[in-house]
């Protein structure tokens, strides 16, 4: 072996076992130390030169899918650090026939001579100066893919096959540290690649650990509508919903105990500005640095949950209206049939038997006619009355009224009109002077009034009193209509202003069901409220507050 890195004379003598392992545990120990490769490959450097002459060594590695390689280690007294370049071309020189050969080869000028002649080295770069030259190959990934090689300038210096076997074993360490660098730099890349697909990918990807958000990629961020900075400072529950919280954390900690849950579900957040959006959750559980951690994958199905309850919207509004078709065509052959029977049997009557029949009885059979085309108007009048409402035709004029010299008018016609129920029941008044003033508008009025009061009636089968009051309080007035009548049951109440619903226990008592739906439109025109309290069996209370101002005080009509 030669001694010349501490003999420069040339003089060779055996290096001691312990100072041969010594060096090659402490290359080893470097090898594990977790340098970077350049970093590693310079304390070998200064290592080897305890064994043999190594003033000028570099290393290649070979990339044979590019036919290119690299000397990511090149130190030379003469070419300096100028060699140490990546992606070199494959050419015919000493480094290229070390891995031709995929054998250590010892040169000196000699034969480096002979293999330039012979074709074997032809594009040598670098100082070819050297007097002696060793190069070893390494094995790297089950192929040889690489050369450890140092020369030397000085004519008293030469390279045996001891030396080429202290670099041999050697380059067995170098290989295993190259493996383990490129396999760390395939990882990383790696990395990078998922990274680069996490961060791109159009799915929300968070990982949370320890109840907070400890990976949030960019499409989370701008599903859930902040900055990263604020989710990964913040329990991942942070802007969730305060509803859904307890549903999603108990569904966080199930999946965390092992124990089944649904695979995705929805779950509401507040963005920064305030917004509700609706997210959907798939979660896995992963190892996060070695620690259980839950691998979220959001997305934003607010534009879907809001067309599906759009969808839902409008079905239910189709079914109202088939429902509304339904109920209308019902009540109109039932509700018409018996004024057109009563008119087709009168005039029947009257073809028939006039010259037998009096002059009372005529009067009487052609009022029969007159009352059932009245019925038949105010039926028409109120679907006329609902069309105009719901095509927004329906207009607010108020004027200056006495609204008790207007009620006592509705209740003499009224009182006409249903001359037979009005005998059944006692109909009490309680109203402001006559002088009292208000600005409202009189034909709505009639059909709040109107309505009420005729339904308290009717509806009072059994008798009974029938009130109407009108009272004045700071800023409104409040209108009440009592009876006694059947009442309303409970679950007929939440529809009970909807057009063409009637009660389910009226019988046979004749309605469109459409006096209340009139009623309620016509005190929003007045900006007011409508209120029931009803119990059947024992009657109902209908209750109307209209807003007032100073306007509406007494005053000249």
């Amino acid at each position: 072996m030669n001694t010349s890195a501490t003999a420069p004379s040339g003089a060779t003598e055996p290096v001691d076992f312990e100072r041969l392992q010594g060096v090659f545990f402490r290359i080893a120990e470097r090898a594990t130390a977790g340098l970077p490769l350049y970093e590693f490959l310079k304390a070998v450097h200064g290592l080897l030169s305890e064994l043999l002459y190594a003033k000028n060594l570099y290393v290649c590695l070979c990339n044979h899918q590019q036919s290119t390689v690299d000397f990511p280690y090149y130190e030379d007294e003469r070419d300096g650090t100028t060699m140490q370049r990546t992606d070199v071309p494959h050419r015919r020189g000493l480094t290229e026939y070390v891995l031709r050969t995929a054998k250590p080869q010892l040169i000196d000028a000699r034969r480096f001579d002979v293999l330039q002649r012979s074709g074997e080295i032809t594009e040598a770069t670098g100082d070819l100066s050297f007097t002696s030259w060793l190069g070893v190959p390494l094995q790297i990934g089950g192929r040889i893919s690489g050369v450890l090689a140092v020369q030397a300038y000085e004519p008293d210096i030469k390279y045996f096959a001891a030396d080429a076997s202290v670099l041999e074993f050697v380059g067995h360490h170098i290989s295993s540290a190259v493996e383990r660098y490129q396999a760390i730099e395939e990882a990383r890349r790696s990395e990078e690649r998922y990274r680069s697909v996490v961060e791109n990918v159009g799915v929300g990807v968070v990982v949370v650990q320890d109840g907070m958000m400890v990976f949030v990629n960019p499409t989370a961020e701008s599903i859930v509508g902040r900055t990263r900075t604020y989710l990964l400072n913040h329990p991942f529950t942070q802007c969730v919903h305060p509803d859904d919280v307890p549903a999603m954390v108990n569904r966080h900690q199930k999946r965390l105990r092992g124990e089944a849950v649904e695979a995705t579900y929805g779950f509401r957040v507040f963005t920064a500005n305030g917004e509700i959006r609706t997210l959907e959750l798939s979660a896995v559980l992963i190892q996060w640095n070695q620690r259980d951690a839950t691998l979220l994958f959001i997305s934003d199905a607010t534009a879907r949950h809001q067309a599906e309850r759009n969808q839902r919207i409008a079905l239910q509004k189709q079914t109202e209206l088939n429902d509304l078709k339904t109920r209308f065509i019902a009540m109109a052959s039932h509700e018409f049939r018996t004024p057109l029977a009563t008119i087709h049997g009168s005039v029947e009557l009257l073809m028939h038997y006039e010259n037998r029949l009096t002059l009372d009885k005529k009067h009487q059979t052609l009022k029969k006619i007159d009352d059932a085309v009245d019925r038949m108007t105010h039926m028409l009048e109120n679907v006329l009355q609902v069309g105009r409402t719901d095509a927004g035709q329906l207009q607010f004029r108020p004027k200056v009224i006495s609204l008790t010299q207007f009620c006592l008018s509705l209740v003499d016609e009224l009182r006409n009109a249903m001359s037979t129920q009005f005998a059944q029941v006692l109909l009490t008044l309680a109203l402001p002077p006559t002088e009292q003033l208000y600005v409202l508008d009189e034909a709505l009025m009639r059909n709040i009034v109107g309505n009420l009061l005729s339904n308290a009636v009717k509806y009072s089968v059994k008798g009974g009193t029938v009130r109407l009051s009108v009272t004045e309080q700071p800023g409104q007035i409040t209108i009440a209509v009592r009876d006694e009548g059947i009442g309303i049951p409970m679950a007929d109440q939440k529809r009970l202003f909807q057009s063409f619903h009637r009660a389910s226990n009226v019988g046979a008592i004749a309605g469109t069901g459409l006096g209340l739906s009139i009623v309620k439109e016509a005190v929003l025109c007045h900006k007011g409220t409508i209120e029931v309290d009803s119990v059947v069996g024992h009657g109902s209370c209908f209750t109307v507050m209209l807003p007032t101002s100073k306007s509406m005080a007494k005053g000249a009509m």
